[in-house]
């Protein structure tokens, strides 16, 4: 028998936050304990896992990811158990959870898009079942943990969401679109919070080049435009596990809210 999500982590979020899970944030944060932020995993279990473990997670520390839990990678349905089983392992939504959603809720147009242009396919493969209609049911099972996903945390010093924001639009005037799809905040020359980091995924460090912005050598991208606290005031931490040319060190990325640490694992090269 097919476990379905857990009902306990796939309440509906109000207003496109989620207050129980900030506050569990921050208050991990108070006592002094590590939030780890992990870039895009889009599927990829085991480097997932690896990553997890090279953490060394205390029972009194947080990871938060920053969505794309699916698409691409061979394994999206047991990246998803992983996070929805977890009572210390988090996510918000990203773009591919929402084009999901779209597809299996029975959109054409998104369907096609979802299986054959960005990865879906390999994420209906990895639902159980015998036929395509198993592992269809199999996936429709995941929307309500899906779907339920907040676009964006909000706490002391830090504002986490998955793509970034529009650069010229008030914060409390963007949308979910603007949340999971934009691609701006790397450009953004002044400080798009003044008093919190901003800390988003979605664009792969290694593809900034296409928007005039010098790639990190490794790591994770940090804006040069500062708060008044020093910090800079954008971080991107998907370090693009999806990437196929090893030339540009495909890779996940945790980065720690406490003591700003970073810790990757590079993506495993089959043979």
């Amino acid at each position: 028998m097919v476990q379905t999500p857990r009902k306990k982590r796939s309440r509906v979020v109000a207003n496109h936050r989620d207050p129980d899970l900030e506050e569990a944030l921050q208050s991990t944060l108070d006592r002094g304990s590590s939030v780890w932020v992990i870039g895009d995993v889009h599927g990829y279990r085991q480097e997932f896992e690896m990553l997890l473990e090279s953490l060394k997670i205390s029972k009194s520390d947080m990871v938060l990811c920053v969505g794309d839990l699916v698409d691409r990678g061979a394994d999206s349905h047991g990246t998803l158990s992983l996070v929805s089983e977890s009572e210390q392992i988090f996510s918000l939504k990203g773009n591919h959870e929402l084009i999901m959603s779209e597809a299996l809720g029975g959109d054409p147009n998104r369907e096609a898009f979802w299986l054959n242009k960005i990865g879906g396919r390999a994420t209906l493969e990895s639902m159980p079942g015998e036929s395509n209609k198993e592992k269809w049911d199999n996936a429709v099972q995941w929307l309500d943990f899906t779907d339920s996903l907040p676009t964006e945390v909000v706490i002391d010093r830090f504002r986490i969401c998955h793509s970034g924001y529009r650069v010229n639009i008030p914060l409390e005037e963007q949308s979910d679109e603007d949340r999971l799809k934009s691609r701006e905040a790397f450009l953004a020359t002044r400080p798009l919070d003044e008093f919190r980091q901003v800390i988003a995924g979605h664009t792969p460090v290694q593809m900034l080049s296409r928007f005039g912005i010098e790639p990190p050598e490794g790591g994770i991208w940090m804006s040069e435009v500062a708060l008044k606290d020093g910090r800079p005031s954008v971080l991107l931490i998907d370090t693009g596990i999806v990437l196929e040319d090893p030339v540009y060190r495909p890779r996940i990325t945790a980065y720690d809210l406490q003591t700003g640490l970073i810790s990757e694992i590079e993506k495993i090269v089959k043979s």
